[in-house]
């Protein structure tokens, strides 16, 4: 996971009003909103990845392990 630096903002001089606040609150959503987006396609190719080796390795241990059950049995 990339490590983000964290950016200095200056502090507004006078108070912020509701529609300055309004304004600023859907700059920082619709930034956050973006770095999120920007993960879901990393995320879906670690789901068909870990998909894939399930899909592999289940049938695999279950063939050896009926091998063992049916070398047991005789």
């Amino acid at each position: 996971m990339k490590t983000v630096k964290p950016e200095l903002v200056a502090a507004p001089a006078e108070p912020m009003t509701t529609a300055r606040f309004a304004q600023h609150a859907r700059t920082v959503v619709a930034h956050h909103g973006e770095r999120i987006l920007a993960e879901v396609p990393r995320t879906l190719r670690r789901v068909s990845l870990f998909l894939l080796v399930l899909a592999i390795s289940i049938p695999a241990f279950l063939a050896g392990l009926l091998v063992v059950l049916w070398h047991l049995g005789h």
